[in-house]
């Protein structure tokens, strides 16, 4: 017989985010505490990477919590918080796609005299669209899922600063492959184009710089997709968490990351939260030009 898993208690947690050289900023995060009657406790945190505007990025953030709440109190009890988390995304990303059918608020940010639009991502037909990367952290069997679609990374490091595990980044040269085999069976797909240094596209032909992520129909005709990769392993007291955007990861890379949290935990006595404020405004000053959002827990 399987002994039970030991429960975990969080030590601590904070998040921060900070405006890079973006003219919007347009990162949103979750740090969230969701409770049952069985006292199991499990805390949903993460970020997300919008672009386009506002819309995806806020829908996540605003609606998420409240439905994997539902999905483990209200609905059934005795659900996996992997599957949970999963069914909840895949909601949000249909309920999404289906509500910006029409223009609404979910279009991009145009402006109309320059003939621009306020983006990494370009099209008329554009929507706002959103990257994510979540943990959800179930206190009571100390069961960690990771939850991730798109180029934002979550980390585990372990008690001596190594990373522990580390999520896969879906960028345009992982899709490349699929789009590819796309574009051969005759769809309407389009590789994915980098444009790390330039926010204001003209109007014209379809480009992107994402691989995966939350989009709007159109995006979606080209073959953007908002498949998740999902993991589940067991954390330990001593451990930490940490979810960023790729403001981030685009000037460190993840052992930095982790050996700079293990320092500002263990020998300079930081919180969790002046963590996450910490890492944003080095990535500012090591000259990442995109918005940087970032969650720390300490376990």
């Amino acid at each position: 017989m399987k002994p039970p898993q030991a429960s975990i208690q969080i030590a601590d947690r904070g998040a921060w985010s900070s405006k890079g050289r973006r003219k919007a900023q347009e990162d949103t995060f979750i740090l969230h505490e969701i409770h049952d009657a069985t006292d199991r406790s499990v805390l949903v945190g993460g970020v997300m990477d919008g672009h386009g505007g506002t819309s995806a990025s806020q829908v996540v953030s605003e609606v998420l919590p409240s439905l994997l709440s539902n999905q483990l109190v209200i609905k059934d009890r005795s659900r996996s918080v992997c599957d949970a988390l999963e069914d909840s995304w895949i909601y949000i990303c249909k309920t999404y796609q289906q509500n910006c059918l029409d223009d609404g608020e979910c279009i991009a940010d145009y402006d109309a005299m320059e003939g621009i639009l306020q983006a990494d991502t370009g099209s008329k037909d554009l929507k706002a669209g959103t990257t994510c990367s979540l943990m959800a952290l179930d206190e009571t069997s100390s069961e960690l899922t990771l939850l991730n679609c798109g180029d934002s990374r979550s980390l585990v490091v372990r008690e001596d600063g190594k990373v522990k595990f580390a999520t896969l980044d879906h960028t345009p040269q992982s899709e490349e492959e699929r789009l590819l085999q796309g574009i051969q069976q005759g769809l309407d797909y389009s590789l994915p184009k980098c444009r790390l240094s330039r926010w204001s596209l003209k109007v014209g032909d379809y480009e992107y710089a994402v691989g995966r992520s939350l989009e709007g129909v159109f995006a979606t005709s080209k073959g953007i997709v908002s498949d998740p990769d999902l993991s589940t392993l067991t954390v330990q007291a001593g451990e930490l968490l940490v979810s960023a955007t790729d403001g981030l990861w685009n000037v460190m890379d993840s052992n930095e990351v982790a050996m700079h949290l293990y320092k500002m935990r263990t020998k300079n006595g930081m919180s969790a939260h002046d963590a996450a404020s910490t890492l944003c405004s080095m990535a500012i000053r090591k000259g990442s030009s995109d918005n940087v959002s970032a969650v720390v827990v300490y376990l």
